[in-house]
């Protein structure tokens, strides 16, 4: 599914955005959407997950923070931080997404954005994340 991989990378480059400013969710979010104007097939499905994403961030980030034991949210590097809560946004509120999928679309991301560590530590948090959702 291309389509939804390109979404995908959108919606974390947005989510990225708005993590580093830290301001005006709704503007930057109409700016940005201004600025890829020409990804316009792309735009329902990437604004639809980091809207969600923005809607239910701290049940995310509660749920990050659980599974992180070392590492809290605000020591993690924003780019981790914001796959991770792609990541986690798809395993818990997407159920038509296999898990595993989103596990895998986010250290695939991780890999293009991330430092050598990123896509393990991604990996890591996002599967424990999967195996509280689903116990044996």
């Amino acid at each position: 599914m291309k389509g939804r991989r390109e979404s995908r990378e959108l919606a974390f480059q947005l989510l990225y955005h708005l993590d580093l400013l830290q301001g005006d969710a709704v503007g930057e979010t109409d700016r940005f959407w201004r600025l890829n104007s020409d990804k316009g097939d792309l735009k329902p499905f990437a604004d639809l997950l980091a809207a969600k994403v923005l809607g239910n961030l701290d049940e995310i980030d509660r749920r990050i923070s659980s599974a992180s034991r070392r590492w809290s949210l605000k020591r993690m590097d924003s780019v981790s931080r914001c796959l991770l809560r792609l990541g986690a946004c798809e395993i818990h509120y997407f159920p038509e997404t296999p898990a595993e999928v989103a596990i895998n679309e986010a250290v695939e991301l991780a890999k293009r954005f991330g430092t050598e560590d990123t896509p393990a530590f991604v990996n890591g948090i996002l599967d424990c994340l999967h195996q509280e959702e689903t116990p044996v």
